[in-house]
């Protein structure tokens, strides 16, 4: 063993831990690329919407998903904008969904694992 007796345990531990924070902190830090231009060009409201050409986004099959979920709006005249209330809490679902899913995996992998361990010994 490279770190000892009993002390991959607990880092592999630690790990199963950290790894869903990690993924979580990275899904909250910045909004998907469509949305995050919409941002940036400051349409965050009916009265800042902006075209999607204006934004760089040449086609609008791209945010056709946020367009579903209702986190852009577009305006009758063909302009789009960001609820970014709406933005937040979608990223927010997901990122917590993410990490219960992968801290859910984790900890049935080191239940596998130590059910595995134990019947080793055992024979």
């Amino acid at each position: 063993m490279p770190l000892g007796s009993g002390v991959g345990g607990g880092l592999g531990a630690l790990g199963a831990v950290i790894a869903p924070l990690g993924i979580a902190a990275m899904l909250l830090r910045q909004p998907a690329g469509p949305v995050a231009k919409l941002i940036a060009a400051g349409a965050v409201s009916e009265e800042t919407a902006r075209r999607l050409e204006s934004v760089d986004i040449p086609r609008s099959f791209v945010i056709e998903p946020a367009v579903n979920r209702r986190i852009v709006i577009r305006t009758e005249d063909g302009r789009y904008w960001v609820d970014v209330a709406r933005n937040r809490r979608f990223r927010r679902l997901v990122a917590t969904v993410t990490g219960l899913v992968v801290l859910g995996l984790a900890l049935a992998a080191w239940q596998v694992g130590a059910h595995l361990g134990t019947s080793a010994e055992g024979s």
